[in-house]
C-alpha cells in the first residue's frame, strides 16, 4: 500500500543520493542466500542465526536509525544467559528446582515476547523504508515473519541486493 507510511525525516538525505547515483546510495542490506543462513543455524545449533539477526537488525539501524530491535536482542540475549544460569543452579541444588523452573518458564515467555517485538519492529521499519525511501513496493507477511523472520528478511534482502546491482527485482 503506497504512501502508507510517511517517510522518515532521517531518509530525505538517502532519498536524494538515490535518485541522483546509478544504483542507488543508501546502505545495502545484507548479503546472503537465505539457504545458507538456514544451513549454517543448522550446523551451528542456532548460533549463526542469532549472529545474522544481530546482522540484520544492524542493516535495519542504518536504514532507521530508530530502531529499538539490537536492544531487543541484546535483552532477549541476557534473558537466555540468566536461563542457563538457572538451569545450573538447578543441577547444582535439585531442591530449589522446583521454585527456579517456574522462572525459567517465565524466561522462555519474555524471551520469546522480546524477539517478537524485535522482529516486528525490523519489519516495520523495512516495509516503511522500501516503500517510501527506495520505493520497490514491498511487502512482508506477517505469518511469514512470525515463523521464519530471519530467513524470511534474508530471502528478500537477497532481492534487493540483486535489484540495487541489476536493476531487476528478482
Amino acid at each position: 500500500m503506497p504512501g502508507a507510511y510517511p517517510p522518515p525525516a532521517f531518509a530525505q538525505q538517502c532519498f536524494a543520493q538515490a535518485n541522483a547515483l546509478p544504483n542507488g546510495a543508501c546502505p545495502m542490506p545484507p548479503q546472503m542466500h537465505w539457504a545458507v543462513v538456514l544451513i549454517l543455524s543448522w550446523i551451528t545449533f542456532g548460533l549463526a542465526g542469532l549472529i545474522w539477526a544481530f546482522k540484520q537488525a544492524g542493516f535495519v539501524k542504518k536504514i532507521d536509525p530508530s530502531s529499538k530491535a539490537t536492544m531487543m536482542l541484546v535483552a532477549s540475549l541476557g534473558f537466555m544467559a540468566l536461563q542457563v544460569v538457572l538451569y545450573v543452579m538447578m543441577m547444582k541444588s535439585p531442591s530449589s528446582a522446583a521454585g527456579l523452573s517456574a522462572f525459567v518458564m517465565l524466561l522462555n515467555v519474555a524471551i520469546v515476547v522480546v524477539m517478537l517485538m524485535a522482529v516486528f519492529g525490523m519489519r516495520k521499519s523495512i516495509v516503511r523504508y522500501y516503500n517510501t525511501v527506495e520505493p520497490i513496493q514491498l511487502q512482508l507477511s506477517g505469518v511469514m515473519t512470525f515463523f521464519f523472520s530471519v530467513l524470511y528478511f534474508q530471502y528478500h534482502f537477497s532481492r534487493i541486493v540483486q535489484w540495487k546491482k541489476t536493476g531487476r527485482l528478482g
